[in-house]
């Protein structure tokens, strides 16, 4: 086609629409920085991340601590993302925006991306921020000359009806896991631990209360608030250990995991399976972001058996559930960024291949794709 004719044309597009074609002209199908990785086959992402750096909550603190009033978190309070944290969501965004580049397109558009939050700020504002990074606006949508930025809508439910994200409002967890021979002997196991937890903090600390109390002494560090003397013989092991091994406590049983990673992997299956035959409403969507906790990470991983999880995931960290259309066959690829890398790292599900067709993928997790809503309501 000659200049003269293309101009011509381009002339008489949509501004937005220019952009979207220039950068389509001057674009490759594999993403910047990670040459062995292309979007050719790519047809639909689900993104599961943990929010940024946050400040300690209250849960996660003891009142005889020096540092338990909300004045040392000012301005930010209780549980809420640093600008520490704000930096890492955003950059997560851009790295997401090189990764899939020229599968998203660069002009945002509410049919191709859809975003759910669990009902926390910090999670909330860890969505905006990725959002900021992944979607910069562009041609017609940058609204303002000296601002980079363009607002993105995102969905969340309460958390009594958020299944997916915060299945531990489930009112079978407690019982399933309390009343299970297995997982009450390695709960006991930790007793020496949860014996000085209560101690030290002068209160009454249970294995789920101690769970918030990790992260509080992690945080206090990460903001350089020195720990009681008394912690060094808790943490960071093995308290450290306590919460990896959590994970798989409480994905231990088959009606654990049914709940706790069950609900959100119906989800993905289902949305999947609309993709490929054609009812997903809209057609048109690419991507589904969920903005979740390092809990979600972990029982995810745990529930598959992903991999030996030997640290916590950390602030940002993503599960990449990818379909891919290869060779007229539609299966996941499953990618773990937890920055130990430069890339994701592609994980398998034990019993298939990196490459899992989606029928292997439901075959293989079938035992733990709740039927209904009474696996998360009914206490038997």
């Amino acid at each position: 086609m000659e200049t003269v004719e293309m101009e011509r044309i381009i002339k008489q597009l949509k501004p937005c629409v220019i952009s979207t074609i220039i950068l389509l002209l001057f674009s490759g199908g594999y993403v910047t920085g990670q040459s062995n990785y292309s979007t050719d086959t790519l047809v639909l992402v689900h993104v599961l991340y943990r929010h940024g750096d946050r400040t300690p909550s209250t849960a996660g603190l003891w009142k005889t601590n020096p540092y338990y009033n909300e004045s040392f978190y000012e301005p930010y309070g209780y549980g809420q993302l640093t600008n520490n944290g704000k930096r890492r969501m955003y950059n997560v965004g851009v790295s997401l925006r090189k990764r899939y580049d020229n599968f998203l397109g660069t002009t945002w558009n509410m049919n191709v991306l859809d975003a759910w939050t669990t009902n926390y700020n910090r999670t909330k504002m860890s969505t905006s921020l990725l959002l900021a990074g992944l979607y910069p606006p562009s041609g017609c949508l940058r609204w303002r000359t000296n601002l980079n930025w363009q607002p993105i809508p995102y969905n969340y439910l309460p958390v009594s009806q958020d299944k997916e994200l915060s299945s531990w409002a489930c009112p079978t967890v407690l019982p399933f896991i309390y009343n299970t021979t297995s997982t009450v002997e390695r709960l006991k196991a930790y007793d020496g631990l949860i014996s000085d937890l209560s101690k030290g903090t002068g209160e009454s600390i249970d294995y789920i209360s101690a769970l918030d109390l990790y992260f509080g002494m992690l945080i206090q560090t990460e903001l350089e608030l020195p720990l009681e003397n008394w912690t060094k013989s808790v943490f960071p092991e093995p308290f450290k250990k306590y919460i990896i091994d959590f994970y798989y406590i409480e994905t231990s049983t088959k009606e654990l995991r049914r709940i706790i990673a069950g609900y959100f992997l119906k989800k993905i299956i289902e949305d999947t399976q609309r993709k490929i035959d054609g009812t997903l409403d809209p057609s048109g969507r690419k991507i589904f972001l969920y903005s979740g906790h390092e809990t979600n990470l972990g029982t995810i991983i745990a529930a598959l058996n992903l991999l030996d999880m030997q640290d916590v995931p950390g602030y940002g960290s993503h599960l990449l559930f990818e379909v891919h259309k290869i060779d007229d066959v539609y299966g996941f690829m499953i990618y773990y960024q937890n920055f130990k890398e430069e890339d994701p790292i592609l994980l398998t599900l034990p019993g298939c291949e990196a490459f899992c067709p989606v029928d292997d993928f439901v075959r293989l997790t079938l035992d733990i794709i709740p039927e209904s809503d009474d696996d998360c309501y009914k206490v038997e």
